[in-house]
């Protein structure tokens, strides 16, 4: 075990499971529970409930104790999950003891990626201020950047040299493999070596909320392909839930910090790392921007986290339209309240700000439009609506939307639009939303069932790909282990189950896994977090919540189990040797007929 039981149940202790989620979601008193939208996957309807010392969501089936919700919502692996909450609570973290056997190292650890990108950035700031730099600098300048805004956003130079940081990191003691695994070198197909992964670019360090820069962004200062370059996915770094700049805009979203041009809670949404700096030189500080990807659902809870409203500055073309829309949708979905920023006779929000400056892009925040009318907005500018067929399909799409809306005040005032402007009396309309609503919830169910009949056969099973061979099998071997880890007592009466009793590896490693803290006598299932997936983790605390809320679980309950299990394990190996010796005497025939001749 990395840390001693003592340590960790002190660190819980200190760290109500309440209050370090409380940090990140909103959450509401039911019962003896509290109650919030799950962090780690969109929904409307909160089904993430926090029990007094674990947490379940109901919807995705997320799960665990204080230390997986840290790991999961920071993506930190153990160690860094129990630093992480003993900085918070004000403890510090002893010595590891050893690590378990079966847990393979990482080549490049969290702190060395951390103080590699650190070097990184360095260099890269001196590269700009070098004789080198100075094409970079004219193209910073020509974009109006001040100094004190590269210097605050540690923007640098990647020379147009194969070798230049590769060789400086290596002098600073770095290995190729770390440097490779830290995207800030390629290896050669043709000769084998290694070469910096940026080159002739403006660089753009990505800052996490802690202050560690986790990655780069690239660019170009010409015309050439690819215009960004963006780090893959390492150790520190996922591109799909992080974003640009909001180590700055959280202090400001979060209320810690006054700007004229910002009010707390209300943030930006930009397509590009040049756009978000512009607009905080601007003093629009609550500016962010996905990393060379279009917005993800993780992206959205992340938004969630510091804003109840988000503005749109995405670029006025067509990419840019498609970009909004797919952000409001799951903006909305995670209860952010999004509206459009409308920019006319500027393609970004850098154009427009210079163009006309920070106090009429202002303006266009109390001018922009909802998720509602931009959609509407865009159906009724694509036909023609003194053509009859046209205004059939712009009305009909233009109910589709209005199908959608949850509040019947709300439809009310579109139906009331809708037919001013088409000249479609109500009555029509409104007949034409109860058709398009029913005939949603018929979708939605039946996508509901098949979703349900999917997890039941385990389709898609990530944490035990073998369970849909053997469903049967696992729901038994799920009982077991629910009954187990829900009453320690009843370990020391299952003498007759083992590891190999167990269908699917997944199951026995649970097995093994918990019956071993069992052996030390402890009952605090918090260091199942060093050996298993934060996924993983939640699947093995849902066994227990399932048994938790069934009375059986004693000694007859566990014993009926075992022997299910044992008769299934069975029936599995005798269909496996028929199966064996089915093909066993294919081979021997096809073999004759071969020495035959016979084809």
């Amino acid at each position: 075990m990395a840390f001693q039981q003592g340590f960790i149940q002190e660190l819980k202790m200190r760290s109500p499971i309440h209050d370090v989620i409380g940090r990140y979601v909103e959450l509401k008193r039911a019962g003896r529970n509290m109650v919030g939208r799950c962090p780690f996957h969109s929904e409307k309807t909160p089904s993430f409930t926090v029990f007094e010392d674990n947490f379940h969501c109901f919807g995705c089936g997320a799960g665990g104790d204080v230390i997986t919700f840290a790991m999961r919502i920071e993506n930190l692996d153990y160690k860094d999950a129990v630093t992480f909450l003993a900085d918070r609570c004000g403890m510090t973290v002893p010595q590891e003891e050893k690590r378990y056997s079966n847990l393979e190292k990482p080549k490049l650890s969290r702190e060395r990626a951390f103080s590699m990108n650190k070097a990184a950035a360095r260099i890269f700031y001196e590269n700009l201020l070098s004789p080198d730099g100075e094409a970079a600098r004219q193209y910073l300048a020509k974009r109006e950047l001040t100094s004190a805004t590269i210097k605050r956003f540690g923007l640098g130079f990647a020379k147009n040299e194969f070798y230049d940081l590769y060789n400086k990191l290596t002098a600073l003691g770095y290995t190729r493999d770390e440097i490779k695994e830290n995207f800030l070198c390629g290896i050669s197909h043709k000769s084998g070596k290694p070469f910096d992964m940026f080159r002739n670019r403006i660089m753009f360090p990505i800052i996490d909320t802690s202050g560690n820069v986790i990655a780069f962004g690239g660019r170009v200062m010409d015309d050439s392909k690819p215009k960004y370059l963006n780090s893959s996915d390492t150790v520190i770094f996922r591109k799909g839930k992080q974003l640009f700049a909001l180590n700055y805009a959280k202090d400001v979203l979060l209320g810690n910090v006054q700007s004229e041009l910002v009010k707390p809670g209300q943030i930006i949404l930009c397509e590009g790392y040049m756009d978000v700096i512009a607009m905080h030189q601007a003093g629009f500080t609550n500016a962010v921007a996905t990393l060379g990807t279009a917005i993800t659902s993780e992206h959205s809870r992340v938004v969630s986290r510091y804003a109840k409203s988000a503005f749109l500055a995405y670029d006025s073309d067509d990419a840019g339209k498609k970009a909004a829309d797919k952000a409001m949708t799951l903006l909305n979905e995670v209860g952010v309240e999004t509206k459009i920023i409308s920019m006319v006779d500027a393609k970004d929000p850098d154009e427009y700000i210079k163009k006309f400056g920070p106090q009429a892009f202002a303006k266009l925040l109390s001018g922009s439009v909802g998720q509602i009318d931009f959609k509407i907005g865009g159906i009724l500018q694509k036909y023609n609506l003194s053509v009859p067929d046209e205004k059939l399909r712009a009305v009909d799409e233009c109910c589709n939307i209005i199908a959608g809306i949850y509040s019947e005040v709300k439809q009310d005032i579109y139906i009331q639009r809708l037919a001013e402007i088409s000249g479609v009396k109500q009555e029509s309309i409104r007949s034409k939303i109860s058709k398009d609503k029913r005939r949603n919830q018929r979708k939605f169910e039946t996508q509901q069932r098949a979703d349900m009949q999917k997890k039941t056969m385990h389709f898609d099973d990530r944490i035990n790909p073998e369970a849909i061979a053997n469903p049967v099998a696992v729901e038994i071997e799920e009982r077991i282990l629910g009954i187990l880890m829900l009453m320690p007592e009843e370990y020391a009466k299952c003498d007759s189950l083992k590891e190999e009793d167990f269908v699917t590896k997944f199951s026995a490693r649970v097995f093994k896994a918990i019956t071993d803290l069992y052996k030390e006598n402890i009952t605090d299932f918090s260091s199942l977090n060093e050996v298993f997936t934060p996924e993983e983790v939640s699947r093995i605390f849902d066994m227990r919540y399932k048994r938790s809320e069934l009375s059986a679980n004693g000694t007859q309950a566990l014993n009926e189990q075992i022997s299910a299990l044992k008769k299934v394990r069975n029936k599995i190996q005798v269909k496996n040797k028929d199966v064996s010796s089915a093909e066993d005497l294919m081979d021997l025939i096809s073999k004759a007929r071969t020495d035959k001749g016979v084809n």
